[in-house]
């Protein structure tokens, strides 16, 4: 049994490593709930992390959404998120917090610093009190009777109107590939059906009927989306661009590339843990065990 977790290095719940399941699944109060792969566990026993604010914020951000992720690969953990860049948007994440987490509009939430900081992105509880302190001198949080307690003020309510017209809520998944008769099968009988089976919605633009640019209704569309699969099979420029794009959003991408083109992929995006395939069978196991994987309360698997 054990009783830390290896991202904060905080006391948690005993958990223990369960091999009929991968990983451990720990609850931190200050990470929030995940499940750790051994590998991963063992290089941090020999390299404490850096950062690990991030990556604790991170984890936290998949709860807020609903996810228990699995965190074997940090960059990808990392990747999975938009950070914040500054301040306000810090505020803003918190201000989603409260909102969701609210039952009703007079409603005040209680946030504890100490446990809650990586709502905020925040290195320590420190931190966090000045991003509180800041959203009620901006009039975005009113204070309640009690210690710790908050809830929305008439700014907070504008700002979260102009953040729901941006946050995304869909089953929809963009696939990014290239258009290529030769890769059809890939498409109709790997990414297409991996993806219905696993609860999401597949966009391929090209199979969309639309009037309007295509680049615009690209973006659009991906950030209508709630997963992008990006396949780098023939390297096209695009694909990368999307895969970026959807990056930037904290958007969750799922990296594919056929064998014989991994040698030439990119060197920015090699250190992804791309699904390496040979036909479209193998893409669409690997491509379901990886969302499964990654985003296991996301997903209902039909058989």
């Amino acid at each position: 049994m054990n009783d830390k977790c290896w991202i904060c290095r905080r006391t948690v719940e005993p958990y223990s490593w369960n091999y009929s399941q991968p990983g451990a699944h720990i609850k931190c109060p200050i990470c929030g709930e995940h499940r750790l792969s051994e590998r991963l566990a063992n290089k941090l026993g020999l390299y404490p992390l850096d950062n690990s604010y991030v990556f604790s914020a991170a984890i936290r951000e998949q709860n807020e959404k609903g996810l228990v992720p699995w965190v074997e690969d940090l960059e990808e953990l990392k990747s999975s998120v938009a950070i914040p860049h500054g301040p306000l948007e810090a505020i803003d994440r918190i201000l989603l917090h409260i909102y969701k987490k609210m039952s009703s509009a007079s409603e005040f939430l209680e946030i504890n610093p100490e446990t809650d900081f990586p709502l905020g992105y925040a290195h320590d509880a420190s931190e966090f009190e000045f991003l509180i302190q800041k959203a009620l001198e901006l009039f975005y949080l009113e204070e309640g009777p009690f210690q710790q307690q908050y809830r929305l003020a008439l700014n907070g309510w504008r700002r979260i109107d102009h953040l729901r017209q941006n946050e995304v809520k869909s089953n929809q998944a963009f696939v990014a590939m290239w258009f290529n008769n030769d890769l059809d099968d890939a498409w109709l009988n790997g990414i297409k059906p991996a993806l219905e089976q696993t609860g999401y919605a597949p966009l391929r633009i090209d199979l969309k009927q639309h009037n309007e640019k295509i680049d615009d209704q690209i973006i659009a569309e991906i950030r209508k989306s709630g997963l992008l699969v990006a396949d780098f099979t023939g390297q096209r420029g695009g694909v990368y661009f999307e895969a970026g794009f959807a990056m930037g959003l904290g958007i969750p991408v799922i990296w594919t590339c056929r064998e014989e083109d991994v040698a030439k992929l990119h060197f920015d995006t090699r250190q992804y843990n791309h699904i390496v395939w040979n036909d479209a069978a193998d893409l669409r196991e690997k491509l379901i065990a990886r969302i499964e994987a990654t985003l296991p309360n996301r997903v209902s698997r039909s058989r």
